[in-house]
């Protein structure tokens, strides 16, 4: 069977399979959140304020604005925020304020593990239900957590749509290369994402080999990575920042150093011409938007 009607037969299947087995949310729900902490659902939320990007994207996509008492504070900034263009009016956009969370009396508020503690437990003793998101790391957990907003909002039906659509992209979209290359992240504070990162997930699916998978790395899914390690590792495609925080010059800065530098003239990627910059908002995503990442990282290395 040809490559494009294996695709095509392939996508029916997930579609068909993905709507064979969905079934409205029954109430009362308990789930247990990223922290383990078991969360009751009495009925579907009606007012819900999100807190993370993560929340932000999946939720625009699952249920009308209307049902949002706010988004992130990040859900207007182009470096950030990938539905930018598609983010209704009217809807406050907020950091963790408590005040306003509390005087919003939102149904549920989806936070992350990273989120001030604090300040979810004072949300908490308000009575206002939070429910904590682990970051996702790799695809399935992405879809794990995205099947999970859907049945606690009684969405399962929009959630599985979202899945589907992700997995259709990446079967179409992707380049299949004869030959995967190797490829190394590296950003002006002498770092690569390893394992345990969203970047590494990414990669893979891109058809691109993580040189620094194996690594250890720290919490964040980072290994440190000097100039002598980066040439031993001799990456055939290097990934750098489009976009440095603080500084709007910083990142074609550290590009041109990059290049320029003695000390890594003979690494592949530089003599090939195969290093790219990749923006914020694309190397930063973990929600179903890692596809629109997914297929640029892919499209730039083996497009042309």
């Amino acid at each position: 069977m040809a490559w494009p009607a294996f695709k095509a037969l392939i996508t029916t299947l997930i579609f068909s399979f993905s709507y064979s087995l969905l079934a409205s949310t029954e109430y009362p729900l308990t789930v247990t959140d990223g922290l383990g902490n078991r969360v009751t659902f009495t009925q579907a939320p009606l007012k819900i304020s999100s807190k993370t990007l993560f929340t932000d994207e999946v939720l625009l996509d699952l249920i009308e604005p209307h049902y949002l008492t706010s988004l992130t504070n990040l859900a207007d900034n182009p470096n950030y925020s990938p539905f930018i263009d598609k983010l209704p009016q009217g809807i406050p956009l907020t950091a963790l304020n408590i005040e306003t969370i509390i005087a919003n009396q939102p149904d549920v508020v989806f936070a992350a593990n990273w989120s001030d503690a604090g300040k979810l437990a004072i949300l908490k003793k308000a009575g206002i239900t939070v429910y904590i998101l682990q970051s996702p790391t790799t695809l399935p957990e992405i879809e794990a957590e995205i099947r999970q907003i859907g049945q606690i909002i009684n969405r399962n039906d929009a959630a599985e749509t979202v899945i589907t659509t992700m997995q259709q992209r990446l079967i179409t979209d992707v380049i299949i290369p004869d030959k995967q290359l190797t490829a190394l992240d590296y950003n002006p504070w002498g770092t690569s994402s390893g394992d345990n990162s969203s970047w590494n997930s990414m990669l893979e699916r891109a058809q691109l080999t993580n040189v620094i998978s194996g690594y250890a790395n720290d919490q964040y899914g980072q290994v440190p990575v000097s100039k002598e390690l980066m040439v031993a590792l001799n990456p055939d495609v290097l990934f750098i920042p489009g976009w440095v925080y603080g500084d709007k010059n910083a990142a074609e800065k550290f590009k041109q150093e990059v290049l320029s530098d003695p000390a890594l003239k003979s690494v592949n990627a530089i003599q090939s011409g195969r290093v790219y910059e990749i923006p914020q908002v694309l190397r930063g995503v973990y929600s179903q938007y890692i596809a629109d990442s997914i297929i640029f990282v892919n499209h730039s290395v083996y497009k042309n």
